[in-house]
């Protein structure tokens, strides 16, 4: 492993590999969450901003025109759009609907429903969602590959 420190030079991170292999993507992977971890997202409560850590963020979802921002007991609006949010959390939130992203690292059940939803519940929370067929098994696929990380 080289470590180079250059204090004029932009940050990066290079991997050089002959192929990609399972183990070259967990450490992309690896490397991409412990960067996006340190990532604080503005979001306001009326007049006031805050700023959260995204391991504090349950799940983020699309209504009525603005990105809302659920943690444990509360809610946010953030002025970024979905996708925007999507790029910048780390690797165990993913698209549960259009409108929907989830932390796959606070989901503590998920069941199918009769009509093909699925319906996810966070740990340490009231709080449910659904999450539509289409989207169901990269969900269900992530928490699987995460928690056999641990």
């Amino acid at each position: 492993m080289v470590i180079e420190i250059d204090p004029a030079s932009e940050e990066e991170i290079r991997v050089r590999a002959r192929e990609m292999t399972p183990a070259i993507r967990r450490i992309g992977d690896s490397l991409g969450t412990m960067l996006s971890e340190d990532v604080e997202i503005a979001v306001s409560e009326g007049e006031k901003e805050r700023f959260l850590l995204p391991r504090e963020i349950l799940y983020a979802e699309t209504a009525d025109g603005r990105v809302w921002i659920h943690t444990a007991k509360r809610f946010f609006a953030c002025s970024l759009r979905l996708y925007e949010l999507e790029e910048l959390l780390p690797r165990t939130f993913v698209r549960a609907s259009k409108s929907l992203i989830v932390n796959t690292a606070h989901i503590c059940s998920l069941m199918r429903t009769p009509t093909g939803l699925g319906e996810a519940e966070f740990r340490h929370s009231d709080k449910k969602v659904y999450i539509s067929r289409l989207y169901y098994k990269p969900v269900r696929d992530l928490i699987e590959e995460t928690r056999l990380k641990r």
